[in-house]
Parts: C-alpha cells; sequence; structure tokens
C-alpha cells in the first residue's frame, strides 16, 4: 500500500508534465501511464517504511499528512531519473525528504501524528545517587 494515492499525486501535477514523466517509449500516444506512476509511488513508501519501520509498527492505521507529502515527493524524484532529467534542481526535493525520514528514525522528528505513539524517554545511564562531598557551599564562599 503506498503512502499517497494516485489522484493525490496526479492533483498538483499538470497532465502535459504527467505525460512526458511516464510516456517514456511513446506508445501511450499521449496519455499519462498510471501503472507507472503507481510504481514510483510503491516504491517511494517501500522507502519510507525502511526508515521509520524501526520507531513504528506498520503498516500506520492512519497515514499522516508528512507520509504523503514525502511519498509524493519520492515517486516525483523517480519519475524524473527514469526519464533521465537533469536531476541537480531535482535532488535537493529528495535530500530533504531522505533528511526529514533519518530525524524520524532517530526519535528527532515525529510523524506528525498527534502524538498516537508514546514517547520512549531514554536515559544516558544510570542516576548518580551518591558521590563526593559539594566543594562550593553558601558558607565555604562566604566573603567572596
Amino acid at each position: 500500500m503506498s503512502y499517497a494515492s494516485l489522484a493525490e499525486f496526479k492533483s498538483g501535477i499538470p497532465e502535459r508534465d504527467l505525460v512526458a514523466l511516464t510516456d517514456l517509449d511513446l506508445t501511450a500516444e499521449g496519455t499519462v501511464q498510471d501503472d507507472r506512476i503507481q510504481e514510483a509511488l510503491d516504491d517511494a513508501s517501500a522507502e519510507i517504511d525502511s526508515y521509520i519501520a524501526k520507531v513504528v509498527a506498520l503498516p500506520l492505521a492512519a497515514v499522516p499528512r508528512i507520509l504523503k507529502v514525502v511519498c509524493r515527493d519520492l515517486a516525483l524524484h523517480r519519475l524524473y531519473v527514469n526519464i533521465g532529467h537533469d536531476m541537480q534542481a531535482r535532488k535537493s526535493l529528495r535530500d530533504e525528504a531522505i533528511g526529514y525520514l533519518k530525524s524520524v528514525s532517530r526519535g528527532e522528528a515525529s510523524l506528525g501524528d498527534g502524538g498516537a505513539v508514546p514517547a520512549e524517554i531514554v536515559s544516558p545511564g544510570a542516576p548518580m545517587i551518591e558521590g563526593p562531598e559539594r566543594q562550593m557551599t553558601r558558607d565555604g564562599l562566604k566573603g567572596f
């Protein structure tokens, strides 16, 4: 299952661009090849899963909006790569999406799901209960 639907992907891109991105062999007479878009969405969703699987249980009950955006961005990048387009302008699209997913996997960013997944509190180590006597106290600092 893809995080973004075919209709969601197609809604933000003009049809002429969709034709250029999907009709690779020019045999479809200028029509959008939905199967190519769906394959790109599925690939993007699999890539997303590879990053978030260690912090959330998959499959997700409800898809957060940010994952739909990331899925569409990654799928669009994949379609541009398929047609051999110059990716310098589009590279930042993928880099930002992957950077966000890495932040989620490290626990630095959330999926924007309103906290449905309980936060895990991680301690850097055991608490110190005993220690040396304090060197600086109020009484010891009188006169300074």
